[in-house]
């Protein structure tokens, strides 16, 4: 009778853990909308944190203002159509960092206050120079408002386009916003490149 018993306790024991772990994995109804609201009080901490360290970084004192100062005195030394070379670049110990990060501190550099400006303005506030500077090319496009120089047909305004026209208009632009033109053409190989090895491999399939 013991013996009996006691497999009828652990028969028992055992339909109990079944029945338990089956209730643990039902999810509740608003499992989602927990998860939802969780994700979505941590994206604001984030938010809030990339936005105080952002801040901090172009400060005086910060890194993107400081990086940004040096490769503009690294800039002069070379002269404005001048290159960087990498060796200079690993003789003051920056080479590690991101080509386009050592770019976009050299233009909050040199356009700080137009840049403060553009922070003060936003409701949202900025967590990158990445971000500022979208927005403030967004800006300056809005500004220009649409061109009315030529009202003949489109294929008249367009018939004197080529090469030379092309690469005119870009160094232009990227004078007129303070781009780094050494970024601007490596930028320019890297999409050629990467078109080229597309087509190549469309055309082999």
């Amino acid at each position: 009778m013991k013996v009996i018993t006691l497999r009828n306790s652990r028969k028992k024991e055992r339909k109990e853990m079944t029945t338990s772990t089956a209730i643990a994995i039902i999810p509740s109804v608003d499992t989602l909308e927990s998860e939802g609201l969780a994700l979505a009080k941590m994206y604001k901490n984030e938010q809030a944190s990339l936005k105080k360290r952002f801040k901090i970084s172009i400060s005086k004192d910060g890194l993107d203002y400081r990086l940004g100062k040096l490769m503009r005195s690294l800039r002069d030394e070379v002269g404005e159509n001048g290159k960087v070379t990498s060796a200079r670049l690993r003789d003051v110990g920056i080479a590690n960092i991101d080509k386009r990060r050592r770019s976009e501190a050299m233009w909050f550099f040199d356009n700080q206050d137009d840049c403060l400006e553009a922070i003060k303005a936003s409701k949202k506030g900025f967590t990158s120079l990445t971000a500022l500077q979208s927005a403030m090319k967004k800006a300056d496009k809005s500004n220009d408002g649409p061109s009315t120089e030529s009202d003949g047909d489109d294929d008249t305004s367009t018939s004197n386009v080529n090469a030379e026209s092309i690469v005119a208009n870009v160094l232009a632009t990227a004078k007129k916003h303070n781009i780094d033109l050494q970024q601007v053409v490596e930028m320019l190989i890297d999409s050629a490149t990467s078109t080229d090895n597309s087509v190549a491999e469309s055309e082999v399939a």
